[in-house]
């Protein structure tokens, strides 16, 4: 009786502790194998947060903060702060001092010409460990070719916007041409036949104020093998053809590029040069009176931009992963359909080429002329400073403050400083 008594009294101590469970002490996150989750039982995934600032129109930021929005619903644990500094050269001033003195965002998107500067200062971090063989196989190797520099790869493509030569499709087909002439010499005689008719208007061109639509035009005439970053006006042969067809130019005049088509016919111009994404803007009537110049379509860099991460970022992976998703296939496809601007992703490309859709997508004939050879040299470290020359001097031309033969002469002159 006595020892029935002990294991009776033994059964109802133990009693109060069957079926609870042992409380985690507070921050602790270990939990018994056997029992459900339990309120607190686990650390949050700290979030980590990521500066990123962008140099862009108000309208293609508020399209960014939306893919923002998409990204922040994929990665919770990411919080991203967007900043906008739509003025490009303010953008480079403050990259510049922010990054020299390591308190820069974590991420910017900068013209691809500037990009080899910054690395060669040691401010930018490599990004050939996020770039996978595949990736970059998918990215346009001259939009890759200015962001490389001392054998490594320091930004990654997110866009472009060169300028393209675009004709008069009237005033060639009443000259018996179904095309753009193919050389210089064949330009010439063209200019030639209409001023000598005495029905064509005194200027036949239009090269816009800025300094990049002059560019374009020159390196369209130029040889293959002159072609690159550093020989857009400096050759003799450029600045001769520059004084040719000086008389025939209406440097900055205005035109309204949804009208460009009609303008172009009314006025007797021959032809412009614009942003491809003005190009693409235009109503498919207004694009049926002009003839692009596929052949003068080159250095398709200039105007690009690429993303970099400072080298002083400590959310490096972070900063990678965003980039990823903002210049992944289906971001790039949804702003080109809205701003026309090129994307950097071969594959877009090759969609147009099978379904047909070059509204939606860029053409595939793009494709070569994205990635063949030869692939120009990047542009040098001082590539900023030298482009801003010569656009001030374009512009001093353009207004009229100074003649071609002063333009010319200053842009060799500061050249060879």
């Amino acid at each position: 009786m006595i020892f029935a008594g002990v294991v009776i009294l033994s059964v109802i101590l133990l009693i109060p502790n069957l079926g609870s469970h042992k409380q985690p002490s507070p921050g602790s996150s270990s939990r018994d194998a056997n029992t459900g989750p339990v309120v607190g039982e686990y650390d949050e995934e700290p979030m980590e947060s990521i500066v990123v600032t962008v140099s862009m129109s108000a309208e293609e930021f508020a399209y960014l903060e939306e893919a923002n929005d998409r990204f922040r619903l994929k990665y919770p644990d990411i919080h991203v702060q967007l900043h906008n500094i739509e003025s490009k050269e303010e953008a480079y001033t403050a990259w510049k001092q922010d990054l020299m003195l390591g308190s820069s965002s974590d991420i910017m998107l900068m013209d691809s010409g500037w990009i080899r500067e910054f690395a060669v200062m040691g401010l930018l971090e490599p990004v050939d460990n996020v770039n996978t063989a595949n990736t970059v196989s998918d990215q346009p190797a001259k939009l890759l070719a200015p962001l490389k520099w001392n054998s490594y790869l320091w930004g990654i493509p997110y866009d472009a916007d060169p300028s393209v030569l675009v004709w008069n499709k009237a005033m060639l087909a009443e000259q018996n041409m179904a095309e753009p002439p193919k050389a210089w010499a064949n330009f010439k005689e063209l200019a030639s036949r209409l001023t000598a008719s005495g029905e064509a208007p005194e200027t036949l061109l239009y090269l816009p104020g800025d300094f990049s639509g002059m560019a374009a035009w020159l390196d369209g005439w130029s040889s293959a093998d002159k072609r690159g970053a550093g020989d857009l006006l400096l050759s003799e042969e450029s600045a001769d053809r520059l004084k040719e067809t000086a008389s025939l130019t209406i440097p900055g005049t205005v035109l309204n590029n949804r009208l460009l088509g009609t303008e172009m016919e009314n006025k007797q111009l021959l032809a412009s040069v614009i942003p491809w994404s003005a190009y693409k803007g235009l109503s498919r009537s207004e694009q049926d009176k002009l003839v692009m110049d596929k052949n003068k379509l080159c250095n398709v860099w200039l105007g690009s931009r690429s993303f970099v991460v400072s080298a002083a970022s400590d959310k490096a992976e972070s900063a990678f992963t965003w980039i990823q998703e903002m210049t992944g296939v289906t971001e790039q496809e949804n702003a080109y359909e809205r701003f026309g601007k090129l994307p950097a992703k071969n594959s877009l490309y090759e969609i147009s080429g099978y379904s047909g859709t070059a509204a939606q997508y860029p053409p595939s004939w793009l494709l070569p002329l994205l990635n063949e050879e030869p692939i120009s040299e990047p542009p040098a470290p001082s590539w900023h400073r030298e482009w801003n020359r010569w656009q001030a001097l374009w512009k001093l031309y353009a207004s009229g403050a100074a003649d071609i033969a002063s333009f010319i002469q200053s842009v060799t002159a500061s050249s060879s400083d």
